[in-house]
């Protein structure tokens, strides 16, 4: 089984909405969570979706969903945790309680806001965490990357052809994902941070391979991205 959870739990404070975050803004016709969700139905080697939304958002997320084809992919909703890591832990919980977990089942966790996403890049990720257990998507950043431990102060300058930009999905073997969660919770590792899963994951003695993302594969978390994703939207002569 291969299990798709888009990550939809952020209330997008960032793009400035009081009345609707980030992910069920419009994003030509349709909302962005929408144009991200299409990639993994349409995706013949996705079995399942989960979408993991804010608590008081999910009625809204259902019945949102339920306006959509869904091309015969199982969907289910779910309530996430207070950033990326802790969301997709409670996917894996869930996946667990729900139907059991294979050796070879793999999960592809997706931000509901990076709409385009492209098949290589899931083709990639799935590939990679077969082989080899997990996969992070990357890209090799075009700036130097200043390191200040105050905000003010210069503190370092790593190794610019060391340094890549984190873009998801993140896919995991779902056996190996929960071994290290477990090994997390036993040397009390909380899921603190939005990247603090692979961090982890690799500390636990698993291996993570990096997959090339792409730099149109943007996150939208400001008004700017999205007029950004607007115009790209319309130079492909999408909807």
């Amino acid at each position: 089984m291969i299990c798709a959870a888009v990550l939809a739990a952020g209330l997008g404070v960032r793009m400035h909405r009081r009345d609707l975050p980030k992910q069920f803004l419009p994003l030509g016709g349709k909302p962005i969570i929408i144009h991200t969700l299409e990639q993994f139905y349409a995706h013949p080697r996705v079995g399942r979706v989960l979408v993991v939304a804010p608590e008081t958002w999910k009625p809204y997320t259902e019945d949102l969903l339920a306006g959509y084809d869904s091309m015969g992919k199982e969907i289910l909703v779910i309530s996430g945790g207070s950033n990326k890591s802790e969301s997709i832990g409670v996917a894996v919980e869930c996946i667990e309680a729900r139907w059991g977990i294979g050796e070879r089942d793999i999960l592809i966790a997706h931000d509901a806001i990076r709409p385009f996403v492209t098949r290589r890049i899931i083709d990639d990720n799935i590939d990679a965490a077969e082989a080899h257990g997990a996969a992070n998507t990357a890209m090799r950043t075009n700036d130097a990357i200043l390191v200040s431990e105050d905000g003010l102060r210069l503190s370092d300058v790593p190794d610019h052809s060391r340094m890549h930009a984190e873009q998801t999905p993140q896919t995991y073997n779902l056996r190996a994902l929960k071994e290290a969660l477990s090994w997390a919770a036993e040397n009390g590792r909380a899921l603190r941070g939005e990247s603090e899963l692979p961090r982890l994951f690799v500390q636990s003695g698993h291996e993570m391979r990096l997959v090339r993302g792409e730099h149109f594969n943007m996150k939208i978390i400001n008004p700017y991205d999205l007029e950004v994703a607007n115009a790209l939207l319309r130079e492909r002569g999408g909807t």
